[in-house]
């Protein structure tokens, strides 16, 4: 196998990842959102959901971009994936 087809595969696999981590997090604060929110009573002081939800989603967002980045720098790192991957996809990830 290649560096190419390699580095072809690995970026399949980080997409998918992404989107599962993404989805499982966003998911996640949306619910616990709910539950926080269906603690509040109802007055006029409360935030409504249309507000809050943009905010939860773009935090949802920057927690599930973090943690890829470490997660994917700790994979490449662990399985030795510097010189089998493509060196623009390592100096992406891996900043020394």
């Amino acid at each position: 196998m290649t560096i190419k087809e390699r580095t072809t595969l690995f970026n399949i696999f980080v997409g998918l990842f992404n989107i599962i981590l993404g989805l499982l997090i966003e998911v996640s604060l949306v619910i616990a959102c709910f539950f926080i929110l269906s603690k509040i009573p109802n007055s006029a002081n409360s935030l409504p959901t249309q507000i809050i939800l943009p905010f939860v989603l773009l935090i949802g967002f920057l927690i599930a971009m973090t943690i890829s980045i470490k997660t994917i720098t700790w994979i490449i790192k662990k399985f030795n994936l510097e010189t089998k991957l493509d060196q623009k996809i390592i100096k992406r990830y891996i900043k020394e």
